[in-house]
Parts: structure tokens; C-alpha cells; sequence
């Protein structure tokens, strides 16, 4: 009698529901470059919404300084396989290895959240600064953008284009909800927004998180310059004495959650941030880290129930 046991089973005989377990197991990227034109089978199972709706092409660039292997794949994405899905593809996720060749298909229809990493300063005014197709083609179109600048340059004026862009991309992109705009780097310049004209400021967006140079920056944009917004998550460089107030009150008092960092020293805990801290009456969600130096007091559970936790009735985190 003969055994069954050397029996095999070809994994194309599997249901497409047992094969979609195992494939969402994998980052999508790679099921997508390994699997588009492959078969019928898999072709049409790799083109499902699970695996062409949100595109991280940064994993590709992680294979370090194989240079040939990562040309050859973001030839293959660019020229094969995008072409295909593109009419799915609804998040990107890019950094300059990608972002050339992927943003200039520009026939995304329904692409609303776009993630740039890793970018110079240079690179991103060349796509937002400029009469670029790019801004033309997506300004009414992206919702949710995320900008992240990498970079070691000492020259102001190259941090000041990030101002500069800041205002352009609030101004043009009119559909924008949520933005991110972070400046990842060693160099001292942050955005400065304080005295930007009123129209630099999207009166969409309901999500707003950004490093900016003073407590003057903050207070800016709570001024009633975003009427919608909801969230901020606000970094600032250095918070010193001021003698901004907030004139429109409006912004700040419909704020659900807001969070505020520094790592500088400040002496103006009591004076500048528990003032602001209670216009924020309808506040649910709150995250302060600050160094703070020059209290004759700790900041206890006490003072946080009695000075801002008692002034925020909604707040739950």
C-alpha cells in the first residue's frame, strides 16, 4: 500500500481567501513588485484595494547602497506596475529616491494624503514654491499632507523659504485639512509666522502640526487665522515674554486638543501658558512638556487639577 504523505499542494490551488490571509502578512510594496504579471491568479489578487490603496515606496530605498536593485525596482513601480493601479491609489508615501519619477505619472484620481520624507529644502520649494505641475494638478485635490525636511544647512535664508512655503502651500492647497509640516534637522531656524498677512492661512484645516520659533508663532495661529481648526501640535524653539494677546479668541476656545513642547528653559510657565491654557474651555485631549525654571513651586498634581485640569470641563487625556 502506498502513502499519500509525499503529496504536495501547488499554492495557486489555495482559495483566494486563504491566499489574501497570507499576502496581507506582507508589506504590500513587495506583494505588488512580486506579484503584478506573475499569473492571472496573483496578478488580480495583488491589484485588490488592500494592496493599492496606500503606497509606502519608501521601503524600497531601504535596501541601502545597492544602487542597481533599487533603480531596477522603482523602474519596475514606475514604468509597470503604477500604471496599472494608480486609479486606486489613494495615500503615497514618498522620499526623494521616489519622489521624481512617482509624482510626475500625475494621474491620481484619487489620491488625497501625500507623505514627503527626507526632503532638502531645496527640493521641496522646487514642488511647492514654483509653478510646478504638481501644485496645479493637486492643490484642490490633497486633504492631508505631511512634509518632513531633513537637513544639516546653516544658511538662514534656506530655513526662511520654509516660511515661505508654509504660506504657499496654506494658500494654494485649498482643500487642506490636515498638515504637518516638521523640519527634522540640527539647524536653529524654525518657522517664523508671526506677521504673515491674514491670507497666508487655510480656513480648512482642522489639523495643524508644526515647529515654529517662538511662543509669538503659537499664538499667531491661534489668533482666529484658522477658523476650523481643532487640533494643534505645536513645537516651539523658544517661549520668552510677550506682549502678543489673542484679539479673536475664536480659534482657541473651539480647540479640542493641543499640545505644546519646548526644550528650551522658560520663565514664563504662569505668565504666558496657563493664560492661554484657559481660553482653551472646550479643550478633550492635552500634552505639555516644557523645562520649566523659576517657580517657587513644583508643578504638582495640585496645581494641575486647581490651575488647568478644573478650567477644562471636557477634558479627558
Amino acid at each position: 500500500m502506498q502513502s499519500n504523505m509525499n503529496s504536495t499542494v501547488n499554492i495557486l490551488d489555495l482559495c483566494d481567501e486563504m491566499l489574501l490571509t497570507i499576502l496581507n502578512k506582507l508589506d504590500n510594496v513587495d506583494v505588488l513588485y512580486s506579484l503584478i504579471g506573475v499569473n492571472q491568479k496573483f496578478d488580480r489578487l495583488a491589484r485588490s484595494i488592500d494592496f493599492t490603496q496606500s503606497l509606502d515606496l519608501t521601503t524600497i530605498s531601504s535596501y541601502g547602497d545597492d544602487y542597481s536593485k533599487i533603480k531596477s525596482m522603482f523602474n519596475r513601480f514606475c514604468f509597470y506596475i503604477l500604471p496599472q493601479i494608480q486609479h486606486n491609489i489613494q495615500c503615497l508615501t514618498l522620499d526623494p529616491w521616489s519622489m521624481t519619477n512617482i509624482l510626475s505619472i500625475e494621474n491620481y484620481p484619487k489620491l488625497h494624503k501625500l507623505t514627503l520624507i527626507n526632503l532638502k529644502v531645496e527640493m521641496a520649494n522646487s514642488i511647492f514654491c514654483t509653478n510646478s505641475s504638481f501644485v496645479s494638478i493637486f492643490q484642490h485635490q490633497i486633504s492631508n499632507l505631511v512634509i518632513m525636511i531633513n537637513g544639516t544647512s546653516g544658511y538662514r535664508h534656506r530655513w526662511r523659504l520654509c516660511t515661505s512655503m508654509f504660506a504657499q502651500i496654506s494658500m494654494k492647497f485649498t482643500n487642506l485639512t490636515h498638515f504637518q509640516f516638521d523640519l527634522i534637522t540640527d539647524c536653529i531656524y524654525t518657522l517664523e509666522l508671526a506677521g504673515l498677512p491674514s491670507e497666508c492661512y487655510s480656513s480648512s484645516i482642522v489639523h495643524l502640526n508644526l515647529k515654529v520659533k517662538t511662543f509669538n508663532d503659537c499664538l499667531w495661529l491661534l489668533n482666529g487665522h484658522l477658523s476650523q481648526l481643532h487640533t494643534l501640535v505645536v513645537h516651539v524653539e523658544h517661549i520668552h515674554n510677550t506682549s502678543n494677546i489673542i484679539n479673536n479668541r475664536k480659534t482657541v476656545s473651539n480647540l479640542k486638543c493641543f499640545s505644546l513642547t519646548s526644550f528650551s528653559i522658560t520663565l514664563e510657565y504662569d505668565n504666558q501658558i496657563i493664560p492661554l491654557l484657559h481660553h482653551m474651555s472646550q479643550l478633550e485631549k492635552l500634552t505639555l512638556s516644557l523645562y520649566v525654571h523659576g517657580r517657587t513651586s513644583f508643578i504638582d498634581g495640585t496645581h494641575l487639577h486647581n490651575d488647568i485640569i478644573s478650567k477644562m470641563p471636557y477634558l479627558h487625556r
